[in-house]
């Protein structure tokens, strides 16, 4: 059961377990400029969760909206439509972390 690397976006190192059936847990570091997000509001299936490293960012969960700053995190049903956006002057940068069944 070695551990391999696994290239992931934000992250330096990121070490896998070649024994799981693909990536159960994904995780990525993303970062968006002042006044916009990293893509469209979207679903997928999962547990998904933001947890905010820097910055300020809206999270809309379908007509649902929260606002989440540095040290402040969310889990949700990725199912339902959402989105993640920077309306503040500064950047904001967040990890994002998504579960998914090895059974699908």
């Amino acid at each position: 059961m070695p551990l391999v690397e696994h290239q992931v976006k934000g992250i330096n190192n990121h070490l896998l377990d070649t024994s799981l059936q693909g990536e159960p847990l994904h995780i990525h570091i993303s970062e968006v400029e002042a006044k916009s997000r990293s893509h469209a509001p979207h679903q997928h299936e999962g547990i998904e969760a933001f947890y905010m490293l820097e910055g300020e960012g809206t999270l809309q969960i379908e007509d649902e909206i929260y606002t989440l700053k540095a040290n402040e995190s969310a889990v949700f049903d990725p199912r339902k439509m959402h989105g993640l956006r920077n309306e503040t002057d500064q950047p904001m940068r967040y990890m994002v972390i998504i579960y998914r069944d090895q059974e699908t």
